[in-house]
């Protein structure tokens, strides 16, 4: 992996690095996995790692990377190889998904998923398959089927009793695939079942208890909300973006707490790069002094008064 870091800016630590944050983000639950989590077992500041990844899902792309290249097989495949390459494949992510809390229940959810990596998996799976004698048609559909089906599999382990182990669904799965019909029904029905993507919106219920909680008194709270905008970000329609987007610039206004201060800084850097921001939704960062900000965070500010006023 590339350890340059996102987004160029001089003066990162030299302690952080792309390859340390994937390490650290593989060492607990990922589906639980918070910024600030992060950032305390890299013994970093919350600030500091978002100079590195831009949010939770960059840090997931950075896991994703690493867990695509421990299963895929170093071999090509060939007419006489490529169903031992398959299943090597699905053992592979059968034992390092699972090896990694909530990463197999990640990977199976309806999301956007890194492009690169996943998109490599999907390559040479396609190419394997073509190297059986499917068309490039009905590779790619062999493909859905077999990661759709390895994957959910996966991710029910251990909470689905009635699943078949590992080896008999993996053998099912396979033959399917070998012995298909005509019209390929099954992978027509796949398609129709598979779940469709969730629309760009958190839904009124969150966006009230976004709000409240970033008006709470408690600072733990607030903090909590922050980092719930930060994980979010990419969920947001441009109403709530602007919604929360003024309220997090008055509340920073107003804030007495340093460590929420900082989250409130970081949330709106989040929400800045959705493209919905509007220069009035933040008017009140103007009446923010410069001087009442910890060093460390006069950055965050001096981004968010140059891209708007």
């Amino acid at each position: 992996m590339n350890s340059t870091g996102g987004n160029g800016r001089p003066g990162r630590p030299a302690r952080l690095s792309r390859e340390r944050i994937a390490e650290a983000a593989l060492q607990g639950d990922v589906a639980t996995l918070t910024m600030r989590e992060l950032a305390t077992r890299l013994g970093v500041s919350h600030s500091s790692l978002y100079r590195w990844v831009p949010d939770r899902d960059g840090v997931l792309d950075l896991v994703s990377e690493v867990m695509v290249e421990r299963v895929l097989p170093e071999d090509e495949p060939d007419a006489g190889t490529w169903l031992d390459w398959l299943t090597r494949l699905a053992w592979a992510m059968h034992d390092e998904f699972l090896a990694v809390p909530g990463y197999a229940a990640h990977v199976a959810r309806p999301h956007r998923h890194h492009p690169e990596s996943f998109g490599r998996l999907r390559d040479r799976a396609v190419a394997t398959f073509r190297a059986g004698g499917a068309d490039a048609g009905q590779a790619e559909e062999n493909w859905t089927v077999f990661g759709l089906g390895v994957v959910r599999w996966l991710a029910a382990a251990g909470s689905a009793p009635e699943e078949p182990p590992f080896g008999r669904y993996l053998d099912t799965l396979l033959r399917g695939l070998l012995h298909q019909d005509g019209d390929q029904r099954p992978y027509r029905q796949a398609e129709a079942t598979a779940p469709a993507a969730a629309p760009r919106s958190i839904g009124d219920e969150h966006l009230l208890a976004l709000t409240r909680n970033l008006t709470s008194e408690s600072a733990k709270a607030r903090e909590r909300a922050c980092e719930t905008i930060c994980d979010w970000v990419r969920s947001f329609d441009r109403r709530e973006v602007r919604a929360l987007a003024s309220l997090l610039a008055s509340a920073a206004v107003l804030e007495q707490d340093a460590t929420c201060l900082e989250s409130e800084l970081n949330a709106l850097g989040e929400l800045s790069v959705t493209g919905f921001v509007e220069a009035e939704d933040i008017a009140a960062l103007r009446r923010l002094a410069r001087e009442s900000v910890r060093p460390a965070d006069v950055e965050h500010l001096d981004y968010l008064i140059e891209e708007f006023f």
